[in-house]
């Protein structure tokens, strides 16, 4: 496979209250995947071949171990489940916002302004049932880390415990699929299913465009003299939510230590959720990326805390990875999943790529659609 190697070398980076109607436990246990709230929808809260489907709140484990809850829909099938229930996607979303309330379940689908509705119709439609989850914080209560890996991966592996609690139809055996952060968010959740969530069946890893090798970019980026990046302001906007997260985590790394006034009213307009993404790259537009900083962050301890946070993880894995690429994305450009893939196989994971050379950021998931499927019935069959 002969990868162009004329995109530039950047990422972009790429929250249903608590209150829900319906089912709610009553004195809900702590352990990971066991319910707090659901409740059943009603037939115009459907998507196409969905022939029911639930809105839970359920428990999780955050970045740091600590108990947490996430909110998160799921979907059947209509139909009759096949022997041993429906097989399941866990499906992870890409970017959408900081706050509670910016979850696609909650947005008509819509992450980062692309709508998935689609492309989670065409799992249904093949036989799978998909347990979206709206990760920590973005469609319950909670605060919502920007790509915390551990955080997300937990809150991909324990929909598929709390669903088969609403829904026992539902099988406990499941492919985790996600794009752009839901691709690491995937990758994370596969590297910690053994130790975490044994007592359920993954069998695949689908990673769609999967952001990758952040750190070092940041480490480059995150500087007083970098000047804006045209056409680039969604990458802009990333950085402060990875800034904002990471400094909800590891509150110890000081991170606004590091962020001019400008900076620090980045992260606040971040936190404000009002727009959710959209609104901070207004607010970004434009300016230069190093009016955020008062010195580098090479060198500093938050290059190596953003490794332990956020780096897609290429060890652990015991199952079967696939990693679609568009070879004209400009979001998450070619070479760095390219360099993903030799990371997974230098580290000993059954790992395949797949790339599509016309496929940007978004078009991927349809020009992909038959190499998923294909996947999908190879290590998950849906009869």
């Amino acid at each position: 496979m002969t990868i162009p190697m004329r995109y530039p070398f950047f990422l972009a980076l790429l929250v249903f209250s608590a209150a829900t109607t319906g089912h709610a436990t009553a004195g809900p246990p702590a352990e990971p995947g066991s319910i707090v709230s659901s409740r059943v929808l009603a037939a115009d809260e459907l998507i196409p071949h969905a022939g029911k489907g639930y809105r839970i709140l359920y428990r999780t484990t955050g970045h740091n171990g600590q108990g947490e809850v996430s909110g998160g829909t799921v979907y059947v099938p209509a139909g009759t489940p096949p022997a041993g229930g429906w097989p399941v996607v866990s499906w992870a979303h890409g970017t959408s916002g900081m706050t509670e309330g910016c979850a696609p379940n909650l947005n008509g689908g819509v992450a980062d302004t692309f709508d998935e509705t689609s492309h989670l119709s065409a799992y249904l439609a093949n036989g799978y049932a998909v347990e979206a989850t709206d990760y920590i914080g973005l469609g319950g209560p909670g605060t919502y880390e920007y790509l915390a890996k551990r955080a997300a991966g937990h809150a991909v592996l324990d929909i598929v415990r709390a669903a088969h609690t609403v829904d026992p139809a539902l099988s406990r055996s499941f492919v985790a699929a996600g794009h752009s952060i839901g691709g690491q968010s995937v990758l994370a959740a596969a590297q910690l299913w053994a130790t975490y969530a044994a007592d359920i069946d993954l069998r695949g890893t689908v990673a769609y465009g999967p952001t990758s090798n952040v750190e070092d970019l940041l480490g480059t980026l995150a500087r007083p003299e970098t000047p804006a990046l045209p056409g680039l302001d969604g990458l802009h906007a990333r950085l402060v939510m990875i800034l904002a997260g990471l400094d909800h985590a590891r509150p110890d790394l000081r991170v606004t230590d590091y962020l001019s006034e400008h900076g620090r009213e980045m992260l606040a307009v971040a936190w404000a959720g009002e727009g959710c993404v959209a609104a901070l790259e207004e607010a970004v537009t434009g300016k230069p990326v190093g009016l955020l900083f008062t010195e580098p962050l090479a060198g500093s301890p938050l290059i190596a805390a953003l490794g332990d946070y956020l780096s897609a993880p290429t060890t652990g894995h015991q199952r079967p990875v696939l990693l679609l690429q568009g070879g004209i994305d400009t979001v998450q450009p070619a070479p760095t999943t390219v360099l993903l893939q030799e990371q997974l196989r230098a580290d000993g994971a059954d790992s395949r790529l797949t790339l599509h050379p016309g496929a940007d950021h978004f078009t991927l998931l349809d020009a992909a659609a038959a190499d998923a499927r294909e996947f999908l019935h190879a290590v998950l069959p849906n009869s």
